[in-house]
């Protein structure tokens, strides 16, 4: 999630679609190539538009978009992105320079720029470039608006800023680095991006997919993400991209089906496996190591290991991250199993040469993690607990407090039996029970790992929030996501700090919380 926090901060422009009627002109038929998920098809055609008119800066953008977007697919065009980017600025600066009131100049300034600061950030890990870029395109932006208020499709990206720059304290320790950047206004960015997606003629679809994020995650509309993601998946059946999206919405804490994703993967995957034009290699393999991740979720780890042994088993060489990835994926759930051969999928990543700039660091750390949980007996602990925590999963919360409490028998002052039982409570509804619980867990953690410590704060801050007593949560909120920012409860916490929790009623016990912590 703070990945794309800063991804949306930073993109100012980004490629978009029309909508799902017949193109009524070029630009509008290559973006809706986009949107039915041609890639292929909507870089040969923006391409194609470009070369027969260099001075068409909405076909030079619409060419860039897609070099951008099958960049992050297929990882080999780093050099035609940069040469697009710095041909589309050279070219609308010098329209720029000529007349100050040239409006499409104004736009897409802004939008390369912004599109540029995500490709920095997220391909070229050039923090600074990227900061630089979006800046740049905040001024452009609103120098157009200025010019042409009307133009719903420029409050993509200008919506997008002032949205995530408000809210940037809350997840961002590096906010200092942030300083001068021009600040933002989350209700008016909120504002901006619904009227683009409400009335753009060509970035309606993208001001959509950010707005998912944002109900699902940040303003706690729920109910609104979800019918936005199953409108756009309906409209575009075959883009895999918007599958994703919403296989991720319903695995996320803000839904929680897991067995919608689990569906929502499973037909990704069959189109794919019967080679679907639009679902190249890399879309296969990002779906399932998204089902194993949801089987994770469920706590049907042998379940995800098994999805896993696809992958590796196939020795992918394209995409590049496929087998590394999956290796790591099943290091860490057999860690989580206590497996005896957990640490040998992390070794082989180590003995891989070509992986050593983007992969070793991460198989360093998992080897890290998991020795210092069998030192110190959380690991065997925590896979004792994993059939309760699928009974939770299954929304079983019977047979899942029976097993908590026979586990507790036998390890009275347990920390890990006490904090699932403890949470067993809060997804029930039993506030009280659950608060004395968290409170004594709270006041003697003894040799609770960081991230059950981490887990515990959090729920009583989403118990204040239950009550109203929003200072009181805020306050513990802050104290999660300072003292243990590398847990996963943190983001949650962060999270808390945008939005007040809410126990969302339509959900069952199985669906709120239920999912294993890695860390």
């Amino acid at each position: 999630m703070r990945r794309l926090f800063l991804l949306a901060l930073l993109c100012a422009g980004l490629p978009g679609g029309a909508r799902a009627d017949e193109p009524a002109d070029p630009i509008r038929a290559g973006y809706e190539l986009f949107y039915r998920g041609d890639l292929r098809g909507a870089y040969d055609h923006f391409r194609a538009l470009a070369e027969r008119d260099p001075d068409n800066l909405a076909a030079a953008y619409g060419a860039l978009s897609a070099v951008y977007v099958r960049d992050q697919a297929e990882e080999a065009l780093e050099a035609e992105f940069d040469e697009r980017a710095d041909a589309l600025l050279r070219r609308a600066g010098a329209r720029l320079e000529r007349n100050p009131q040239d409006g499409e100049a104004l736009f897409y300034l802004a939008q390369t720029h912004g599109l540029r600061a995500g490709y920095r950030f997220q391909r070229q890990k050039d923090f600074f470039g990227a900061v630089r870029d979006a800046t740049k395109s905040k001024h452009y932006s609103e120098a157009y608006v200025q010019l042409d208020p009307g133009r719903a499709d420029a409050y993509l990206g200008l919506g997008l800023y002032n949205y995530y720059a408000d809210i940037a304290p809350a997840f961002l320790k590096l906010l200092r680095v942030l300083l001068f950047i021009p600040g933002g206004d989350r209700t008016l960015g909120l504002e901006q991006l619904e009227r683009a997606a409400r009335e753009g003629e060509l970035w309606a679809p993208q001001a959509k997919l950010e707005l998912i994020q944002i109900y699902g995650w940040l303003e706690g509309r729920v109910d609104e993400a979800v019918g936005l993601a199953e409108a756009l998946a309906q409209a575009y059946p075959e883009n895999p991209e918007i599958g994703l999206r919403l296989a991720r919405l319903y695995a996320g804490p803000a839904v929680e089906d897991y067995g919608a994703a689990a569906e929502q993967l499973e037909r990704l995957l069959a189109r794919a496996e019967a080679r679907h034009p639009h679902y190249p290699a890399a879309i296969r393999f990002q779906a399932l190591l998204a089902l194993a991740e949801v089987r994770a979720q469920q706590w049907r780890l042998q379940e995800a290991i098994t999805l896993l042994e696809t992958v590796i088993d196939s020795r992918p060489a394209d995409p590049a991250w496929a087998l590394p990835r999956a290796l790591l994926a099943r290091g860490r759930y057999r860690a989580l199993l206590d497996q005896s051969d957990a640490d040998a999928d992390a070794r082989r990543v180590l003995a891989e040469p070509r992986w050593k700039d983007k992969w070793h660091e991460p198989a360093r750390r998992q080897l890290e993690w998991a020795a210092a949980r069998r030192a110190s007996g959380e690991a065997a602990r925590y896979a004792e607990l994993v059939p309760g925590n699928r009974l939770v999963a299954e929304g079983r919360a019977e047979l899942a407090a029976k097993f908590y409490k026979q586990q507790q028998q036998l390890h009275p002052d347990d920390p890990h039996v006490r904090y699932r039982l403890a949470r067993l409570r809060f997804l029930r509804g039993e506030w009280a029970e659950a608060e004395g619980e968290f409170s004594r867990l709270a006041d003697k953690p003894g040799s609770s790992p960081d991230w059950l410590r981490a887990g515990v704060l959090l729920h009583l801050a989403r118990l204040h929030d239950v009550r109203g007593e929003r200072e009181a949560a805020v306050k513990l909120y802050r104290k999660v996501a300072d003292d243990y920012e590398s847990e996963s409860a943190a983001l949650a916490a962060r999270l808390g700090l945008v939005t007040p929790y809410r126990p969302p009623a339509a959900r069952s016990a199985a669906r709120i919380d239920s999912r294993p912590a890695t860390r």
